[in-house]
């Protein structure tokens, strides 16, 4: 009997032109599911991705989009014991590079030769987060992204060079691990997964499906710094770095003093002075190339 799969696709997301054909390839490289398509629109497609996947029996959840769609399936998949499949179709995907997954061919691979993982889910003021949320310097990019009306990764790079000009400091007051601190930083990243859609390894020693979560806190100063950054990220060790400071943890609060841009899983929140971030209680099956 074929399995059922459903495609739930962003036609918003990224700068593809050929989204229409590449759904078909994948179509003809899954001929062991019948696939039913749907689009978001926008529009109220939280309660109804939840009523699509209350009415209907699947044996697979394909998800073509960015970090925020995703995010956005995840969110209705509380309690539902289907594996989902992630497809590259964001402009950074950050989400799929830390699953192994960098092109729709790359799905394919995790669906019938990858494993599944039990990804941990996290609580930022009661929004979940899959992938990273940050403060400062990454949620400034983002924003400037967003606000550019431009997609890919030519705009992306643009926006980084933008907000590089910019060199912003920011106070936070953190209880970690027993501890209260107050701390600056160019960048506080809170990650789940190990790196951005760019590539770049932010949280080398960072696994999904451990129960925990680590806040890793950038303050270079000067260019020295910035450049050591930059070869640590290619070495993928921050390790060495005394300007870089990481946690562990199950649970973090956060003053944000400054009121630092804010992103979680790539979507910018606004107002987000008092944060408390924890592991959500619930995993998610993910198919992945790990």
């Amino acid at each position: 009997m074929q399995k059922q799969a459903l495609l739930i696709v962003n036609p918003a997301s990224g700068n593809l032109d050929n989204k229409t054909e590449l759904i078909e390839e994948i179509s003809k490289n899954t001929t062991d599911y019948s696939i039913t398509e749907w689009n978001t629109t926008g529009e109220g497609d939280d309660q109804k991705i939840l009523q699509l996947l209350e009415n209907g029996t699947y044996d697979l959840i394909m998800v073509a989009g960015g970090d925020g769609t995703i995010k956005l399936v995840g969110s209705q998949m509380e309690g539902i014991n289907i594996p989902l499949l992630p497809i590259p179709f964001g402009s950074a995907n950050g989400l799929c590079s830390c699953l192994g997954i960098e092109t729709w061919e790359d799905s394919i691979r995790a669906l019938y030769g990858g494993s599944i993982i039990n990804m941990d889910v996290l609580d930022v003021n009661g929004d979940i987060c899959l992938h990273v949320c940050d403060f400062g310097f990454n949620a400034g990019l983002i924003k400037k992204f967003e606000e550019s009306d431009e997609r890919g990764m030519g705009s992306y790079f643009k926006s980084s060079l933008a907000q590089a000009f910019e060199n912003n400091k920011y106070k936070f007051n953190i209880h970690v691990n027993g501890e209260r601190k107050t701390i600056s930083a160019k960048m506080l990243v809170i990650a789940n997964g190990d790196r951005y859609g760019t590539g770049v390894k932010i949280n080398p020693n960072g696994k999904m499906d451990d129960g925990k979560f680590e806040i890793v806190v950038l303050n270079p100063d000067s260019l020295k710094e910035w450049i050591a950054l930059s070869i640590a990220f290619m070495k993928e060790d921050l390790s060495d770095l005394g300007f870089v400071q990481t946690y562990t943890t199950e649970k973090i609060t956060i003053e944000n003093l400054n009121n630092a841009s804010c992103h979680v899983d790539g979507e910018i929140k606004e107002d987000k002075k008092n944060i408390t971030i924890k592991m959500n209680g619930t995993k998610i099956k993910f198919h992945s190339n790990l």
